[in-house]
């Protein structure tokens, strides 16, 4: 774990734009800012040996992978598992899946779910502002809670939690035996490139709460930026460590 037993991870995601071309040097880079674990969004046609070689140069670990829901099912699902395993995670976190057919979806979340439990690999779920929606008087989000297995992760991405205009407290307070890592993520409702702590989220508020269910794993994620991917990864640790100590 980091400062005050905190592990501050990066989604991947947020290099999309240049870490294919650099696979090593982007994750050196992230080391040397003070990340200590990595969230996967695609693999850079690497194997889980290559990639986990190069998270062991720089002393990074992998905390999950953001995983579509066909890469769970059918041949495709076998070759998931193996990457993940070398990878050194069991978490395969879905990051979204089609809402306007949300029976179906959850049908196939569910089937994903039994079938990692039955390799020792476990499934998630990770929202975006859309699962706030009412759908008969209850919001998408709380749906997909009452109709998975309580061993499915719930993902909470506290960004677009915001952007809903959740109350993320309460959130946290009813769902967080569910969570093991939640997605930092920045709202700023006239600046959607803002870096974490350059916005509207309560993070002073947020941390302790989160220390408080004992979620200390966080991942930062960033979708636009003012400077470039790195230099925005930098500022985001940077104040995540002012509410860390």
């Amino acid at each position: 774990m980091g400062a005050g037993n905190w592990l501050v991870g990066i989604q991947l995601y947020s290099l999309r734009k240049i870490i294919a071309d650099d696979v090593p040097g982007c994750l050196r880079q992230l080391a040397e800012m003070g990340y200590r674990a990595v969230e996967f969004a695609g693999y850079y046609g690497r194997s889980g040996a290559e990639l986990r070689g190069m998270l062991d140069e720089c002393g990074l670990s992998c905390v999950g992978s953001h995983t579509g829901l066909p890469l769970l099912e059918g041949d495709q699902f076998e070759n998931t598992v193996e990457i993940n395993r070398a990878l050194g995670t069991d978490r395969l976190i879905v990051p979204s899946m089609p809402l306007d057919e949300l029976e179906r979806s959850l049908e196939r979340l569910n089937a994903a779910c039994v079938r990692a439990r039955n390799c020792g690999m476990r499934v998630g779920y990770h929202n975006h502002a859309r699962e706030f929606e009412l759908l008969d008087g209850v919001t998408i989000f709380d749906r997909i809670c009452e109709a998975t297995p309580a061993d499915l992760l719930l993902q909470l991405d506290l960004g677009w939690a915001a952007a809903a205009g959740q109350d993320i407290p309460l959130l946290l307070r009813r769902y967080a035996d569910r969570m093991e890592t939640v997605h930092i993520k920045e709202y700023n409702a006239t600046n959607p490139a803002a870096a974490v702590g350059e916005g509207q989220v309560s993070w002073p508020e947020i941390f302790p709460l989160l220390a408080e269910k004992g979620i200390r794993e966080v991942v930062v994620e960033q979708e636009s930026f003012e400077v470039g991917p790195l230099e925005s990864a930098r500022v985001c640790i940077e104040n995540i460590n002012k509410w860390t100590r």
